[in-house]
């Protein structure tokens, strides 16, 4: 158990310390961060990795690690790369990952990283924007879609080469002129070459380059300096207790903020075992082996744990009264504690044993051992949050954005944990937050445009001064483009600014929390709701193809034919519709903002039918595109 085990957080600075630069005791670089921790946790396990599917998971201590690091370094440096140079990478998460930014970094460089499943002309865009001087490929598949893309002679790649991971050779090469050479040979280069020397310690530097999803055009690269991250870890730091040979799963992306500050660089620093997830579909399976007490993930990995238990429960009589049972007395025991988010130990025989039989069994799908959670990226439904809690997990939502470094604010933060189920938590020490009501136009809405101050926010906009001073105000503050209020000091977010509509009679509409509501149904996989300029709203959905078939022959619809077919038919989106009105509607939404329509899309919105985004945010003008005709169909 945790409480048998030895403490080992490091301590929290007063809140009220001066926040724009770093104390003597802070890293000044991610080099430095990476570096300090190696110092303070040597031979302990740093990363856990599969390398490839069926081997075992193999694990490098801290000072391997760092090893690591010092060889990238010092072939980076021979390489050319130096101040203000920057380096690119499309890899999945993998310790390589991590040494090539410390790496960078320490040169006084800066890095980029995509994402391996966006498409090859966006990989060239970001590659011709940001003018990497490096270039790391995960594999040769990878390689393959990068050369189809980029030009075809030397002048547009990077001239100090690629690194290939792997051990298969390519099947297409880049150009003559650009230098292929392997991971292995690029760290065992740098084993046999002199030292770097003094690294580089400038807080202020720019440290990385993290392109947004480009939900409405081309991404942007946001500037993010060294302190910019670093004020969100140190300040974390000590705020949530971490123990002698604590482990986290890791799935999110590192390419994006919330994965890379939280998963990586945050662990990192805490010296905690970071085991990599080989398969983001088999994530459950995963954690049974690593057991992890921390998790960072997004809504949608805890929407579809609620809707399998939920499912899972109402498969018989005495599962769906047990598990009633076990989430009732749950239900009861924290609302005598009374307090939001936090894990609350069963009391009593009954509550004890119920919590045993049945909530002990979802915890066990985790590994058994989780103690914490943080969510972040998206919306989570209360309902959800909830539901984590009565299983017995601690659940801190927290919000940013990239441009914010990301974290402005987080549950639980405070000594004690304070939380407010339904909120993002209190800014943090050294933000501020400030509701501009002026950039929302409902005359019957206290809800305003979130505005952030602090040494979080980004330098700007790579290349793109216009659309810097579009979202930093003359003062330093930065608009987020997201609607929210300020609750008792809990900030909550209730859309976005950009995609609020009006209805014809007046009403406007936020979608965003609807959409996240419908996803706790079974029969929703992906939603989108709109309604700009209609009577009622309408909704898209993309069903899961099991539940919409179990759900039509329970209702006794006639469910053959193909899924195509069952998406496109009339009483079928009739079903869906009624089902989700009774489901969620009802229970969720004003009546205003109740849908007359549900569309069903038979097609999964992925990024290479670019209906979503790399960080899968849906790119909603290209959906409502794709289903003209039906929405003009509509009043």
């Amino acid at each position: 158990m945790a409480e048998e085990r030895k403490l080992v957080s490091l301590p929290a600075h007063p809140i009220d310390r001066d926040w724009t630069k770093p104390a003597e005791s802070d890293p000044s670089t991610l080099h430095e961060l990476m570096l300090n921790a190696v110092g303070r946790y040597s031979e302990k396990p740093l990363f856990g990795f599969i390398p490839a599917p069926g081997m075992a998971r193999q694990h490098l201590t801290y000072q391997e690690f760092g090893d690591i690091v010092d060889a990238c370094a010092r072939t980076l440096r021979d390489r050319g790369i130096g101040p203000g140079d920057r380096i690119a990478m499309i890899l999945d998460n993998c310790f390589q990952w991590a040494a090539l930014a410390y790496a960078v970094n320490g040169l006084g460089g800066v890095f980029t990283a995509m994402y391996t499943h966006q498409n090859g002309a966006e990989w060239a865009y970001i590659i011709d924007d940001s003018g990497p001087s490096m270039l790391a490929c995960a594999n040769t598949k990878v390689l393959d879609r990068l050369v189809e893309s980029m030009p075809d002679t030397a002048d547009g790649w990077p001239a100090a080469g690629i690194i290939l991971l792997g051990d298969d050779a390519p099947n297409k090469t880049p150009p003559e002129g650009v230098t292929l050479t392997s991971w292995t040979n690029f760290v065992a280069s740098g084993r046999q070459s002199a030292p770097v020397g003094e690294p580089a310690r400038d807080h202020t530097a720019l440290a990385t380059l993290i392109y947004t999803s480009g939900t409405t055009g081309n991404p942007k690269g946001v500037m993010l300096s060294n302190w910019n991250i670093l004020h969100n870890i140190t300040v974390m730091q000590g705020r949530f207790p971490i123990y002698e040979g604590d482990k986290t799963a890791s799935f999110l992306p590192w390419a994006h903020s919330f994965g890379q500050m939280g998963d990586l660089h945050y662990m990192l620093h805490q010296g905690v075992h970071i085991n990599l997830i080989s398969d983001v579909l088999k994530i459950a399976e995963e954690c049974q082996e690593i057991k992890p007490h921390a998790l960072f993930a997004v809504p949608r990995v805890w929407n579809k744990l609620y809707s399998k238990v939920m499912a899972g429960l109402a498969e018989s009589p005495i599962k769906k009264r047990l598990g009633a049972m076990a989430f009732k007395k749950a239900q009861a025991r924290i609302a005598k504690d009374g307090r939001d988010c936090i894990q609350i130990e069963p009391k009593g025989f009954l509550d004890k044993k119920l919590d045993k039989i049945v909530l002990g069994k979802i915890r066990g799908r985790f590994g058994g051992e989780m103690r914490f959670c943080i969510s972040g990226g998206a919306a989570l439904s209360p309902e959800v949050a909830s539901f984590i809690q009565c299983v017995g997990f601690s659940m801190f939502e927290g919000y940013g954005l990239t441009e914010t470094g990301p974290l402005i604010s987080i549950n639980g933060w405070e000594e004690g944990h304070p939380c407010k189920l339904g909120s993002v938590g209190r800014p943090i020490p050294g933000e501020r937050v400030v509701i501009d009501t002026d950039a929302w136009d409902d005359p019957n809405s206290t809800d305003g445009e979130i505005v952030n101050y602090g040494p979080n926010i980004m330098l700007g906009y790579w290349n793109d001064p216009e659309a810097t001073a579009e979202v930093i105000m003359p003062d330093g503050g930065f608009r987020t483009g997201d609607l929210g209020r300020i609750d008792d000091g809990f900030l909550v977010i209730t859309g976005r600014v950009k995609e609020q509509f009006k209805l014809q009679n007046g009403k406007y509409v936020a979608p965003s929390p609807l959409e996240e509501s419908l996803k706790l149904s079974p029969l929703v996989e992906q939603s989108c709701v709109d309604g700009r300029d209609k009577v009622k709203t309408f909704t898209i959905v993309h069903p899961d193809k099991h539940a919409l078939k179990a759900g039509l022959e329970a209702a006794g619809i006639d469910a053959s034919g193909s899924f195509g077919e069952l998406c496109a038919r009339p009483d079928v989106r009739d079903f869906a519709l009624a089902s989700l009105k009774k489901e969620i509607m009802e229970e969720n939404w004003k009546g205003f903002e109740y849908s007359s329509a549900v569309i069903l899309d038979p097609e999964e919105w992925t990024t290479d039918n670019k209906l979503i985004t790399p960080s899968l945010k849906v790119k909603r003008n290209a959906l409502l595109d794709r289903h003209a005709a039906d929405i003009a169909a509509l009043e």
